[in-house]
C-alpha cells in the first residue's frame, strides 16, 4: 500500500494529474475508499473532497448505454444482438449488427463532429445518421468508436419511444438509489465537479485538423474557459448534455453500485443470464478482445492490468482520466477517477500510468 501511495503522491507532485479518487470492492462490500491531491487547480486550488463529482466520459458507455441496451433486450423478444440495426434505422443501409455496436466492431469511424454540422434551431444530430460512411466492413475488426455509441443513443430512443435520459433515471439511477449520479449535472451541482480541460482546445485541434471540417471547426464557438459541470466531449455537450457516449458524473462509490449490476451474483437490474454478455470475447478474431461494452484483459488491451488480473477481467476508460476494472474470478472491482485532463490535455501516455494504477490497486492487500 505504501509503494502504492508513494506513485500516486509522484503522480500529483508532476501534476500528471491535479488529484485522485479510489475505490476497491468485493462482492458488494468496499475494502478500500481514498481520495489524494486536488479537485481543482484552476481558477484555484481546491482540495479533493470524498463527494467530489467527476465527468466519467467514455465510462458512460458500459454503465449507461449497454446496460440500457441489454434491459431492452430482455423486456422485447422482437429484440436480440444479431439484429440488424437497419431494422430499426432503415435508412442505414449497411449489415452492421447491434452487437457490432457494443462491441466497437461496425467499422463506424472513431470519432465525427456532429455538433458542427447541427441546425441550431434543431438540436439534433438523427438528419446526420443517413449520411455515416463505414471504414471497414462490420465486424472485419475492432475500431474503437464514439459514433456507434451515439447510433445506440438513438436506438434506444427508438426502441424504449422515451427520451435518454428519462429512460437512465428511470432503470438505473433511481432502482439503484444513486444519489450522486447525474446526467447531465444539475447547475446547482457544478461547484461539485472535478473541472476538466480549460476550453476545448483538444477537440478544437481535432477538428481544424481534419480537411473535410477544417472550414467549419474555424468558424465555431469554441468553449474558451474551465470547463467545469459540463460535459467535456462535444458531441454530448452540445446534445443537452449526452450522446449515449459521454455525459455522466458521478462518484467512486456510485459507480460501484452500477459496476455490481455487470457481476451475475449481485445484478438487479438484468438476469444473471443477459449479464454473461459483459463478459464474453464478441471479437475473437481481432487481437483487441471486446466483450459487450467492455475490453476484456489480454496481452494487447492498451490499459490491460496485465496477470496482476485474471484474463475474465473487463475494463473501460474515459478521456477525462476515469478508468475501472472487474474481475470475475474474485469478485473484485477497482475504481480509478481523476480529472487528468485538467487543466490541459497533456501528451502524454496516460494509458501506461492508467495500467500501473490498476496494477497497484491489484497487488495491494485490503
Amino acid at each position: 500500500m505504501k509503494e502504492f501511495e508513494t506513485y500516486i503522491y509522484s503522480l500529483i507532485e508532476k501534476e500528471i494529474i491535479p488529484g485522485i479518487s479510489l475505490l476497491v470492492g468485493k462482492g458488494k462490500d468496499i475494502l478500500f475508499k481514498k481520495q489524494y491531491g486536488f479537485k481543482s487547480l484552476l481558477p484555484q486550488k481546491e482540495p479533493l473532497e470524498e463527494n467530489t463529482l467527476y465527468d466519467l466520459a467514455s465510462l458512460t458507455k458500459p454503465l449507461i448505454t449497454t446496460l440500457l441496451t441489454l434491459y431492452l433486450l430482455e423486456k422485447d423478444k422482437d429484440l436480440y444482438l444479431e439484429m440488424p440495426i437497419s431494422k430499426i434505422l432503415p435508412f442505414m443501409p449497411f449489415d452492421i449488427r447491434l452487437f457490432h455496436l457494443l462491441s466497437h466492431s461496425s467499422g463506424l469511424p472513431a470519432w465525427y463532429p456532429f455538433y458542427l454540422y447541427m441546425d441550431p434551431h434543431n438540436p439534433d444530430y438523427f438528419p446526420q445518421l443517413k449520411s455515416l460512411q463505414c471504414e471497414s466492413r462490420p465486424g472485419e475488426k475492432v475500431n474503437y468508436s464514439c459514433v456507434g455509441y451515439i447510433v445506440l443513443y438513438y436506438l434506444i430512443e427508438k426502441i424504449s419511444a422515451t427520451p435518454f435520459k428519462e429512460l437512465a433515471q428511470k432503470i438505473i439511477i433511481e432502482p439503484l438509489g444513486l444519489k450522486h449520479t447525474f446526467l447531465p449535472l444539475p447547475e446547482n451541482l457544478k461547484p461539485l465537479a472535478a473541472p476538466t480541460e480549460n476550453g476545448n482546445f483538444y477537440e478544437k485541434q481535432m477538428a481544424l485538423a481534419s480537411p473535410k471540417h477544417k472550414a467549419l471547426a474555424a468558424r465555431f464557438e469554441w468553449r474558451n474557459d474551465v470547463i467545469r459541470g459540463e460535459t467535456h466531449d462535444c458531441n454530448s455537450h452540445y446534445l443537452g448534455g449526452t450522446a449515449g457516449n459521454a455525459g455522466l458524473f458521478s462518484t467512486c462509490e456510485d459507480v460501484f453500485k452500477i459496476v455490481r449490476e455487470f457481476f451475475p451474483a449481485t445484478a438487479s437490474i438484468l438476469s444473471p443470464e443477459s449479464t454473461q454478455y459483459f463478459w464474453r470475447n464478441f471479437t475473437a478474431s481481432d487481437p483487441l478482445h471486446r466483450t459487450i461494452g467492455f475490453s476484456r484483459n489480454s496481452s494487447t488491451s492498451l490499459t490491460s492490468a496485465g496477470r496482476v488480473l485474471s484474463r475474465m477481467a473487463i475494463g473501460h476508460t474515459g478521456f477525462t482520466g476515469t478508468s475501472l476494472w472487474l474481475d470475475s474470478k474474485n469478485n473484485h472491482s477497482f475504481i480509478i477517477l481523476t480529472n487528468r485532463i485538467h487543466p490541459n490535455v497533456g501528451y502524454i501516455n496516460f494509458n501506461r500510468i492508467r495500467r500501473k494504477l490498476h496494477q497497484h490497486a491489484a497487488r495491494a492487500s485490503f
